[in-house]
């Protein structure tokens, strides 16, 4: 795709929750058409195909290549790929996915869902997730029409995409600063549970636990209500916003490099203790810039008229 080739489409919420969904136009072994939805998740750095979906789909051509997947339930497997074809915002896009089974609805709002796509592809074509207006548009941010003082949040992602190959920003507990993950695949946030003994992080924590599943498996977790502060550039230094919400507790860190990642000073990166979810996101009506490589969430300008009285 072309960077003079425009795409605006609208995001479509989950029922009852705000996991961001996009429709897309795709045929069939038999060459009929049909619409789906895929998940836009941006803590992906694959795009995954359903099997169910996979047989289904014409023009799905085997790769002989394989991947291998990791996730939080901490397991690792291997997965076949396939080259899918598909259309959406007026453009044909023809992509490889990772054939697996996923915890995602078979279906959202009547549509069947295929799969999900994750920031590879949001990176590839500059696209940009807009919460405050559930949107996907093609990203045109430059420094000629944003600056940092045309926000009220703002946060360089790409030193987590170099790093990690997730958009990650940073939390400050007790003058220390974290990695934390931005998931836009996950509806709840996830702490590591040796952050909050370690780092002293106020919480509060609730009875009940939960199972968190996902492509490698599944992992027991427990509530927690956790206070703390996100960090913020601004035009002199940075500044913290302090935060509260609900977070399921992991036993582990959510994310784990390998010890061979280093940053540009040769120290290894720290793993991931922490995960910012959808429903999260979409309540601080954030865009995550891919094109950019930017989040952020612009300023919002409020005007007041008064009236004349009538004569």
């Amino acid at each position: 795709m072309e960077k003079k080739d425009i795409i605006k489409v609208d995001m479509i919420r989950m029922e009852g929750d705000v996991a961001p969904f996009i429709q897309v136009d795709y045929m069939d072994k038999n060459a009929n058409e049909h619409t789906g939805l895929v998940l836009l998740d941006s803590a992906s750095t694959v795009n995954i195909l359903s099997p169910e979906m996979a047989d289904n789909i014409g023009m799905l051509c085997k790769l002989e290549e394989k991947d291998s997947i990791t996730s939080i339930a901490d397991g690792e497997i291997e997965v076949e790929q396939v080259r899918f074809s598909f259309v959406f915002g007026g453009k044909q896009f023809s992509e490889t996915f990772c054939i697996t089974n996923n915890d995602l609805p078979i279906q959202v709002q009547g549509m069947e869902v295929l799969g999900l796509i994750g920031n590879q592809f949001l990176q590839k074509y500059r696209l940009v997730m807009d919460f405050s207006d559930y949107t996907l548009y093609t990203s045109e941010i430059t420094p000629n029409n944003l600056s940092i003082s045309d926000c009220s949040f703002f946060f360089p992602m790409e030193i987590g995409l170099k790093h990690y190959g997730l958009p990650v920003l940073a939390v400050r507990q007790k003058g220390e600063n974290f990695v934390t993950m931005l998931d836009t695949g996950s509806t709840s946030n996830m702490i590591s549970k040796k952050m909050l003994s370690d780092n002293d992080f106020r919480h509060s924590i609730f009875e009940e636990e939960d199972v968190i599943t996902n492509v490698t498996g599944s992992v027991n977790v427990g509530q927690a209500r956790v206070w703390f502060n996100i960090l913020s550039v601004n035009t002199d230094d940075v500044c913290e916003l302090s935060r509260h919400d609900r977070f399921s507790v992991l036993p582990r860190y959510v994310f784990a490099p390998g010890e061979d990642i280093c940053d540009e000073d040769g120290d290894p990166v720290p793993p991931i203790g922490v995960l910012l979810g959808a429903p999260f996101i979409a309540r601080e009506r954030w865009t995550l810039d891919f094109g950019a490589n930017i989040v952020y969430k612009r300023k919002t300008t409020r005007r007041f008229y008064q009236l004349e009285e009538s004569a």
